[in-house]
């Protein structure tokens, strides 16, 4: 079965931000032409999408699908206080009814605005019914479950051994890497520093080196968190990761917003990747990464809302014009434009799960990874594409989302997911988790 997108503007994001005129041709799982198609194929279903821009899915390098039903439980707070009064009760507190819940409105929430491509950190627990809701959802994934052996305030619900941390991981692994014909990817998620003993991250380290498998963590979040580390290490968190061996290639370290000279230049050596999440560093006060200065060192940037519980919201068009505007204030003037913002979103993220030779662009042979945005949305009338999106609505736009071929937005409305029944299964699991975090 073949789809022709006719007569949209095209946004390929592959070697410039300059949009073209023209058609997209889906054949199964993959782009098959791109730009004016003379000859409609004989299976072809014709959809029209004039007035509308075509770009590749995004890809967000960094959320928590199991914090979806935490969103406006856990407000004005700093980062570990955060952690510690509300968002580890609540993960403790999670059963399996509630954590689907949580999964699947997160999963409805990011299609409809536009994400095709997560990196999802669990929690230490039920990471199969995770696996279960990214498989049923023809969302692109990788995913993995938090491990925690250590820290303070760590509710007994959550903490772990470091034998139990990594048989878990290890059987997630076995399970769910590759499934649905590799759709589904596993990485290895220490939680942070202060949450994993040293014995866990080498163990990691060694794990995900075997396996070839990325490792996912946060570091470097909030001063708070920085001292922490300091104080519990004698290092900084940048040179601790890289004496347990977890910086490295196949390491994305989430948030990256306070790093000194010499961590910056760990982080090159190793090839290490950050994925940046404007809104919730702004919401936790946590800070502002210094993205044009780590993009001009070479390291790779991507975008992550985060969870709902520190943003309150799961939609990357938001982070992208976030990222831009405060690049401008930190870096200054066209330090990031709107279009590289959307390279951030798209073609880095995609680099940074090295999913590059498949997804983030709009390339003949990728797979169909895209959406469709319908302008008319948006503010306008006209200007350059990627400020009118980034700057007009963005989101609102979103009109289809394709994931392999397959459509999972169709003209705005999910194709696998009853929107109703979502909303009103996490609105019935909300009171009764409350009740077990003692939260009421």
């Amino acid at each position: 079965m073949s789809t022709l997108l006719r007569g949209g503007t095209l946004l390929p994001l592959k070697d410039h931000p300059r949009p073209m005129w023209g058609d997209l041709l889906v054949s199964g799982t993959r782009i098959a032409a791109i730009g004016k198609i003379e000859t409609t194929p004989a299976d072809a279903e014709v959809v029209d999408i004039s007035g509308c821009v075509v770009m590749p899915g995004i890809v967000q390098t960094h959320v928590h699908l199991v914090q979806t039903l935490f969103r406006g439980l856990a407000e004005d707070m700093p980062l570990l206080q955060w952690l510690r009064a509300r968002v580890w009760p609540l993960e403790a507190a999670l059963d399996e009814a509630s954590l689907r819940a949580s999964v699947r409105l997160g999963i409805l929430d990011l299609l409809l605005t536009g994400t095709t491509t997560v990196l999802d950190m669990g929690t230490t627990k039920l990471g199969d019914i995770v696996a279960e809701e990214l498989v049923r959802s023809g969302l692109r994934a990788r995913f993995g479950q938090a491990m925690m052996d250590a820290g303070d305030g760590v509710p007994a619900g959550l903490l772990e051994t470091t034998r139990s941390s990594l048989d878990a991981a290890a059987a997630l692994t076995k399970r769910w890497h590759k499934a649905s014909s590799g759709r589904i990817g596993y990485v290895y998620m220490p939680r942070f520093a202060l949450s994993c003993t040293r014995e866990l991250l080498e163990a990691t380290t060694q794990l995900a080196k075997l396996s070839d498998l990325l490792v996912h963590t946060h570091s470097n979040e909030s001063v708070e968190e920085r001292n922490a580390v300091v104080m519990a290490t004698g290092r900084t968190p940048v040179q601790y990761l890289l004496d347990t061996g977890i910086a490295c290639e196949r390491a994305i370290i989430a948030h990256g917003v306070h790093l000194d000279d010499q961590e910056i230049d760990i982080l090159r050596t190793t090839k290490t990747s950050v994925a940046h999440c404007p809104s919730s560093n702004l919401k936790l006060a946590s800070g502002i990464a210094q993205v044009a200065r780590l993009r001009s060192m070479r390291i790779t940037v991507g975008l992550g809302a985060d969870g709902a519980a520190c943003n309150n919201q799961l939609d990357a068009f938001e982070e992208m014009r976030l990222a831009t505007l405060l690049a401008r204030v930190v870096s200054g003037m066209g330090t990031l434009t709107a279009a590289d913002a959307m390279v951030l979103a798209t073609r880095e993220g995609a680099k940074m799960l090295k999913l590059d030779g498949e997804i983030g662009t709009l390339e003949q042979g990728k797979r169909a990874d895209l959406l469709v945005l319908d302008v008319t949305k948006l503010d306008g009338p006209g200007g350059d594409p990627a400020a009118r999106i980034l700057f007009g609505g963005g989101s609102r736009s979103v009109r289809h989302v394709l994931v392999d071929g397959e459509f999972l937005v169709r003209d705005g409305v999910a194709t696998k997911m009853d929107a109703n029944e979502v909303r009103a299964k996490a609105g019935e699991q909300l009171q009764p988790l409350l009740q077990r975090a003692g939260l009421v």
